[in-house]
């Protein structure tokens, strides 16, 4: 497999900031009600009285009730740049991963840990880089709707947080965040792979071209998503708990606050607290978010990927073979 060109490699990273953007504007709303649901220490139960959000369609009603179609939407602008940032680097990085894992011989009968290595490896990448929004934009979705900090812009966020906290505040939880990660990603990768290698067994004879229907790709997509989130669920949470610890004064109007200042004590605490139920707190609107993000985002790609990144590859390819084809015609002898 040749490397790409930096023209191709361009096109990959747009490719992927494009299928990050326009996924977010789908799901953000599920992203919101989920961290709603995580940073919530009481149950959630439609007979939680004392609880503030008792369910999926109770906790929409509630925020648009309290704060209104924006509350629905809070965080968008923060939740973009994340986006976007983390698929640029991830897809960018995955495509430079398998270009290099299939130099490597190990690699020809283990597709499926190939797809799992570079997938978590990318993730990784992409978490490093936009780790930073992350945080802003669990702390502008979880803040009272009357906080200045829920109506705070993504450079405003970083650079409030990088003067009063410092760097450790803007990379809170990475060591755990990649963790997750890594397994996270992999198995969505790998997943979802598989289940397109499986379509074109399935349909061969009949594809001869090799083209996954969207409809596949859509579906494989959302399996993918809803099987590596459920699997890494509960880390997840903790993740998020750890990026709201000295966040209580923003936070008045939610009940009680997890107290979480490590990865440790937050497991600890939650386990005290709320019980092993309490590390699947919105695990419903997560795996419904995921299902939904993971379907677009892979059926976007893989389309820019047929339309766009594959005739460049072929269009490079045939100049290459053009050049080498002329490089190794005889020169013709010239009289004199």
């Amino acid at each position: 497999m040749n490397d790409n060109s930096a023209a191709v490699q361009v096109l990959q990273a747009l490719g992927g900031g494009v299928a990050g953007g326009l996924t977010r504007s789908l799901v953000q709303p599920f992203d919101v009600i989920k961290i709603r649901f995580q940073m919530q220490v009481e149950p959630v139960g439609k007979h939680e009285h004392m609880s503030k959000y008792r369910g999926l369609l109770h906790a929409f009603g509630n925020i648009y009730k309290e704060e209104g179609l924006r509350g629905i939407w809070r965080g968008h602008n923060s939740g973009q740049v994340l986006s976007i940032s983390y698929a640029v680097v991830q897809f960018w990085s995955y495509e430079r991963f398998r270009v290099m894992a299939h130099k490597m011989t190990f690699f020809d009968d283990r597709p499926l840990l190939l797809y799992f290595l570079c997938g978590g490896l990318a993730g990784c990448l992409g978490t490093m880089v936009s780790q930073p929004f992350d945080v802003i934009r669990t702390q502008v979705v979880a803040a009272d709707p009357s906080s200045k900090r829920s109506r705070m812009s993504s450079l405003r966020g970083v650079r409030f947080i990088a003067s009063t906290e410092g760097l450790r505040g803007l990379t809170r939880g990475m060591f755990f965040t990649l963790a997750q990660i890594f397994p996270l990603v992999g198995a969505n990768f790998l997943i979802y792979k598989y289940l397109n290698a499986l379509v074109l067994f399935i349909v061969k004879k009949s594809n001869p071209d090799h083209n996954i229907p969207g409809f596949c790709l859509f579906v494989n997509g959302a399996l993918a998503g809803v099987a590596a989130k459920f699997l890494v669920y509960p880390a997840d949470l903790i993740k998020k708990r750890m990026q709201l610890h000295g966040f209580q004064q923003d936070r008045q109007t939610f009940g009680r606050n997890p107290v979480c200042p490590t990865a440790k004590q937050c497991f600890m605490n939650t386990l005290k607290d709320e019980g092993v139920s309490g590390f699947y707190k919105g695990v419903s609107p997560t795996l419904l978010k995921s299902g939904i993000s993971s379907a677009f985002y892979f059926t976007i790609y893989d389309y820019i990927n047929r339309y766009v990144i594959h005739p460049a590859q072929d269009r490079e390819e045939k100049r290459r073979k053009e050049e080498l084809a002329k490089m190794a015609e005889p020169k013709k002898a010239s009289w004199t």
